[in-house]
C-alpha cells in the first residue's frame, strides 16, 4: 500500500515538474468563455506607465492550472504558466515588451484548467501602455489600521519599477515612537524630512547627504512644526503648527476623528535655521496643510474658523486659499480664497498643485481635514486658471485621500480603502491634458496576494525620482542625537500662536 502511495506521489511530482520544465506555450485546444477572467488585482482596461513593475495577478476561478500571455504590436509575446492561481511575469521580458510598445495596447489572454476539465480561454484584456514615465520610487509610512499601535511603524520606500520594498527608518531604533510627515524637496531623495513625535523627538532634516535633528518648537510657536511642504527652491519649508486632538468613537461610521484646537502656518529657512511667519497666515482662524505652487510664488493652504466649543470639531469645515510669497524678499501678499466650504457644503483638505501649475487636486469630506478617517472623503480637481472644479471619476464608496502628483504631472497616486474599508492601499491613475483620470489600478506587488494579506496601512505615499540611499542605521543615529534649536525671526511682530501679537518681549492676545 505504501509503495503504491509513493509511486502515485512520484508520478504527480513528475507531472508538475514537466509542466514547469517545458517551454511555456498556449494550449492547443480551449473552450471560449463568455466573461473576462476574474483576476485580482483588477488590471483590465487600465493605462499603464511603460516603466511600471510587472502587474502580477491571481486568477480566481478555482482553476488547477493557469496560462497567461502578454503581447503588443512589437516584440516577443510573454507566456506565463502556473500550477496555482498566481501569474508572476518575468521582469526582464516585461520591461522589454513595455519599453518597445509605448503608445500601444497591451493584450492579456488568460487560459485556465480545472481538475478533470478542458482548458478555458477567457476574452482578451486590453490595457494601454502610456509613453508617460512615472517616478521610480514612492515613500510611505506603514502603520496599523487603528493608528494607535506603533509596534511595526516605519517609513519605507518601494521601487515601483521592480516592486522591491526597503525600510528607510523603523521605530524599533527610536524607542518605538511615532514617526510621520515625511516629505521631499522637488522629488529629490537627497532632500527629506521625517518627524519624530515622541522621545527621541524632533525633525530629521536630510539635505544633500547631510542629516541633522531639529527642535522646531520655539517660544513663539504653539507646537513643533507639523505638516511640511518644501519650497521649490529647496531653501525653505512651509509648515503648519498645530494643537492636535484625537477622538475615538465606539459607534458610527467614523472610528477616529483627528482635529485641531488651533493651528497656524510658518516658513522655515533652511540656510538661516530660522522660522518666520506673517499676520496673514497666523490668525485666529485655523490655517493648515501648506502646499507650494511649482514656481514658489504662491502658498496654497486650508483655513477654518477658530474653535468656539467642545463639539466644534464635528462641524469644522475648511476653505481653500492661496497667498503670494517672495522668498528672496521675504514678503507676502493678500490671501485669496479659491473655494469656500459654504459653497460646496463640504470641508476642503490636502491641496496638491500639479508640477506644471495647471491643476490642483484636493479632498472634500463632510467635516474636518484628516480625511483618511472619513468615508465621505473624495478627490476633486480644479483648473487653476478658471477655478472650475469637478469630482474625479476615480472615487469609490470608501475613503480616497493622501494623493500626490508625479513629477511630470501625468500620474496621480492616492490611497483608497475600497478593498475592505479597513486598510489603505496605493493606486495610480493617468491624468490627461484636460484633467480627466483613467481607471485607477492597484500598485503592483511581487506577490499579488500582498494587497490582501498585509495588515498595515500605506500612509501618505509620495513620489521620489530615485532611491533614498542613507541607511536606516545612520538615520537612527541622527534621531538619537541632541537636536539643534530653531530660531524665530525677530523681525516679525506676530507669533504663530493663532493671532498672538508680540510686544516688548511679551505675548498678548
Amino acid at each position: 500500500m505504501k509503495r503504491k502511495v509513493y509511486i502515485a506521489l512520484a508520478i504527480a511530482m513528475c507531472i508538475v515538474a514537466v509542466f514547469f520544465l517545458l517551454p511555456a506555450k498556449e494550449p492547443g485546444r480551449s473552450t471560449p468563455a463568455k466573461q473576462e477572467a476574474p483576476i485580482f488585482p483588477d488590471y483590465s482596461s487600465v493605462t499603464l506607465p511603460y516603466n511600471i513593475a510587472p502587474i502580477n495577478f491571481m486568477v480566481e476561478d478555482g482553476a488547477e492550472k493557469v496560462i497567461a500571455t502578454f503581447s503588443s504590436k512589437s516584440g516577443k509575446k510573454i507566456v506565463v504558466k502556473s500550477s496555482n492561481n498566481k501569474i508572476e511575469i518575468p521582469i526582464q521580458a516585461w520591461k522589454k515588451l513595455l519599453s518597445a510598445n509605448k503608445g500601444n495596447d497591451l493584450i492579456i489572454t488568460i487560459y485556465s484548467k480545472k481538475k478533470g476539465s478542458a482548458w478555458v480561454k477567457y476574452p482578451s484584456i486590453t490595457n494601454y501602455i502610456s509613453s508617460d514615465e512615472i517616478d521610480s520610487h514612492i515613500v510611505f509610512r506603514h502603520i496599523s489600521a487603528g493608528y494607535i499601535l506603533w509596534e511595526k511603524m516605519g517609513i519605507y520606500q518601494q521601487n515601483i519599477e521592480t516592486s522591491e520594498k526597503k525600510p528607510i527608518l523603523l521605530n524599533d531604533r527610536t524607542n518605538r515612537n511615532c514617526m510621520n510627515c515625511h516629505t521631499f524637496g522637488n522629488y529629490d531623495p537627497q532632500k527629506m524630512l521625517i518627524h519624530l513625535r515622541s522621545k527621541p523627538g524632533g525633525t530629521i532634516l536630510y539635505n544633500n547627504s547631510e542629516a541633522k535633528l531639529l527642535n522646531t518648537k520655539t517660544p513663539f510657536t504653539m507646537s513643533s512644526c507639523v505638516y511640511p511642504a518644501w519650497h521649490p527652491n529647496g531653501k525653505a519649508i512651509a509648515f503648519s503648527v498645530n494643537i492636535i486632538e484625537q477622538k475615538f468613537h465606539s459607534a458610527g461610521n467614523e472610528a477616529i476623528n483627528v482635529y485641531d484646537k488651533s493651528s497656524d502656518l510658518v516658513v522655515y529657512d533652511v540656510e538661516k535655521n530660522m522660522i518666520t511667519t506673517t499676520p496673514a497666515i497666523s490668525t485666529s482662524s485655523m490655517e493648515n496643510l501648506p502646499s507650494w505652487s511649482p514656481d514658489g510664488k504662491y502658498l496654497y493652504y486650508i483655513s477654518a474658523p477658530a474653535q468656539r466649543g467642545q463639539n466644534d470639531s464635528l462641524k469644522t469645515r475648511y476653505d481653500l486659499l492661496r497667498i503670494p510669497y517672495s522668498y528672496e524678499q521675504n514678503t507676502w501678499g493678500l490671501a485669496d480664497t479659491l473655494l469656500r466650504s459654504s459653497d460646496t457644503g463640504l470641508s476642503i483638505t490636502f491641496p496638491e498643485v500639479s508640477p506644471d501649475g495647471r491643476f490642483i487636486v484636493f479632498c472634500m469630506a463632510d467635516q474636518g481635514y484628516f480625511s483618511v478617517h472619513y468615508t465621505s472623503s473624495d478627490l476633486y480637481i480644479m483648473d487653476i486658471s478658471t477655478r472650475e472644479y469637478s469630482k474625479l471619476s476615480i472615487n469609490s464608496d470608501h475613503v480616497e485621500s493622501f494623493h500626490y502628483w508625479s513629477s511630470n504631472s501625468k500620474w496621480l497616486m492616492f490611497i483608497s480603502k475600497r478593498l475592505d474599508n479597513l486598510y489603505s492601499r496605493v493606486y495610480f491613475t493617468h491624468i490627461d491634458e484636460k484633467g480627466n483620470a483613467s481607471k485607477p489600478f492597484l500598485m503592483p506587488q511581487t506577490d499579488p496576494e500582498t494587497n490582501r494579506t498585509l495588515n498595515l496601512n500605506y500612509n501618505r505615499p509620495v513620489f521620489v525620482n530615485g532611491e533614498v540611499t542613507i541607511s536606516p542605521a545612520s538615520l537612527a543615529e541622527v534621531a538619537n542625537e541632541s537636536p539643534v534649536d530653531v530660531k524665530f525671526d525677530p523681525s516679525v511682530n506676530i507669533d504663530a500662536l493663532s493671532g498672538a501679537t508680540r510686544y516688548a518681549g511679551k505675548t498678548v492676545h
